[in-house]
């Protein structure tokens, strides 16, 4: 069963989606690395897994320096954040919390992932300020013909009088209803920034023919071995300056194996004294993305959120440039 079957089941079933799948975030902790298993940290994980600047370009260290990006509506964005995706409500409180005791303040959620009530009460606890939290939720696509009632919903169970991005979880039909209704919520001080998830090119230029507001975002899979050069050209072309945002930044449960045993990933960590999963977010963030890491292990939440304190050689960033294979972990 693919991701989005297992997400429309589980609404079909009135389902939340909960624990029983896993997967990766960093592979080990740095005090560790250098000796843990990566095995035992898949084992360990449960978790996720998209403006002036052109999102084709490279970040530079002076980009990653403020640690935030500004979107094409002026708003800053943090680069780096938690993705909760398959945490139950108790995980993703704990998930969320470890990651703003840790520095995260970009958080990802969505209505379909059943843990919106768990990711407001990891808000709550933590007491960090509200205006230094990047919250992020997306309507799913059985929402959209009603999408006004289902943000209204989306704020009551996170607790939350506004959302800082609102996606459109995926291409589906009244997308452009929803979309419009996101623009509503926008003016109505519910959202502060919008965008879409799980699009390409065809249908992003639909929704950015017909919006009002452009796209602040698109989040889509992006990883060293699908690397949505094509995409990333495209958003560049269309002048929106709508960026990109990665889901699956290191493979998903079922891969993130696969990209921490890479011989050429591996090196790369070992010449900085890093875990795998360390390079890889180092890697999007100096590409340029946004990276959504998802973990259910506090160790690793604050590993995934120590990644400032070295950088990727011109020659390392191509060699994980070259990995690209267009390879998908994900159908969609």
């Amino acid at each position: 069963m693919n991701r989005r079957q297992f997400l429309r089941g589980a609404v079909a079933l009135g389902m939340s989606v909960t624990a029983g799948l896993v997967g990766c975030g960093a592979s080990q902790s740095t005090s560790s690395l250098r000796g843990s298993s990566e095995q035992a940290r898949v084992k360990a994980d449960a978790g996720s897994g998209e403006p002036p600047q052109t999102p084709a370009a490279a970040a530079t260290p002076s980009d990653l320096a403020g640690r935030t990006v500004a979107l094409n509506n002026g708003i800053d964005m943090p680069r780096l954040g938690i993705g909760t995706y398959i945490l139950s409500n108790a995980q993703a409180e704990e998930s969320v919390y470890a990651a703003l005791m840790a520095g995260t303040r970009l958080i990802d959620t969505a209505r379909i992932y059943g843990n919106e009530e768990g990711v407001g009460r990891g808000i709550a606890r933590a007491g960090v300020p509200r205006d230094e939290i990047f919250l992020t939720t997306k309507l799913w696509t059985a929402d959209f013909a009603d999408a006004a009632a289902a943000i209204d919903g989306s704020l009551a169970r996170l607790g939350q009088d506004y959302v800082d991005l609102l996606l459109l979880h995926h291409e589906d039909t009244y997308d452009e209803d929803a979309y419009r209704a996101m623009e509503d919520a926008v003016a109505a001080g519910k959202v502060r920034s919008i965008g879409i998830s799980n699009f390409y090119e065809d249908g992003f230029d639909r929704i950015c023919a017909m919006a009002s507001i452009q796209p602040a975002v698109l989040q889509n899979e992006t990883h060293p071995y699908f690397q949505e050069r094509s995409m990333r050209e495209h958003l560049a072309s269309s002048d929106v300056g709508t960026l990109l945002e990665s889901w699956f930044p290191l493979g998903g449960k079922d891969n993130c194996d696969v990209l921490f045993s890479d011989k050429t990933i591996v090196e790369i960590a070992s010449n900085h004294g890093v875990s795998p999963a360390q390079a890889l977010i180092r890697w999007h963030l100096q590409t340029g993305n946004v990276c959504i890491p998802g973990s259910g292990n506090p160790d690793h939440i604050r590993e995934d959120a120590n990644v400032w304190d070295f950088e990727l050689s011109p020659d390392e960033m191509a060699a994980i440039d070259a990995l690209d294979r267009n390879q998908r972990f994900a159908w969609y």
